[in-house]
């Protein structure tokens, strides 16, 4: 009896463990094929992503500039400009014609050479900078606001602004000075003490704040006392 027990008690045992190893075998075929389907998955959404881009027309050099002449008419990119590289030929046969004038190694050769180089850097960048020509064969300048040609005009002119300011800020700044601490006003004027003037010179850098705050304090213009009035 204690033997056939222990035969059926160890049957369930192993039958159970089977059961149990049956179980876990299937939950991980089952996630194995969830994971194989999630995979396949990525694999398919990537597969249509790199599609897409690969599908997707890349724009060249030649028409992004088309794109970019397109508002304005009658100029051309000078790079593909012919009346462009006609001007170029006819200033450097200008250049050449003067040359034969002089012996290759005098000096009026020497500057003709550099300036016949300079001529051609001048006008390589041009064309790579990305400049509209005109019929003449001249660059036109884009003032619209336009963000492709911000360095024709915009930049530039902001940097005359800054400058210009910045020197009539320094020349106010040291006439006012003088005007207050010098003994003789007028002679401080016409005898520039140089040591003040660099101070106040590197001082006025920042005019832009400075004219600001003397806006804000009222001392940046005259007081209407001051302002002389016609008699008529």
């Amino acid at each position: 009896m204690n033997a056939l027990a222990q035969v059926q008690l160890s049957s369930k045992v192993t039958v159970s463990g089977l059961k149990q190893t049956a179980r876990v075998n299937a939950r991980t075929v089952k996630t194995a094929a969830h994971c194989s389907a999630a995979d396949v998955t990525r694999k398919a959404a990537s597969l249509a992503v790199a599609a897409a881009v690969a599908a997707t027309p890349l724009v060249v050099v030649e028409e992004a500039f088309a794109r970019d002449v397109q508002p304005y008419a009658g100029l051309t990119p000078c790079k593909t400009s012919k009346a462009f590289e006609k001007r170029q030929k006819t200033e450097i046969k200008a250049l050449q014609k003067r040359l034969k004038k002089y012996d290759p190694e005098s000096a009026p050769a020497l500057a003709l050479n550099a300036t016949i180089e300079k001529t051609k850097t001048r006008f390589a960048n041009y064309g790579e900078a990305g400049l509209l020509c005109g019929k003449d064969g001249l660059p036109h300048l884009i003032v619209d606001g336009n963000l492709e040609h911000l360095g024709e005009f915009a930049v530039p002119g902001l940097g005359f602004l800054y400058v210009a300011g910045w020197i009539g800020y320094a020349g106010r700044s040291y006439v006012q000075m003088n005007k207050e601490t010098a003994a003789k006003p007028t002679q401080g004027e016409i005898i520039i003490d140089v040591p003040k003037a660099l101070g106040l010179m590197f001082q006025a850098g920042a005019w832009p704040l400075l004219a600001g705050l003397e806006l804000k304090n009222g001392t940046l213009t005259a007081p209407e006392s001051e302002i002389t009035v016609s008699p008529r």
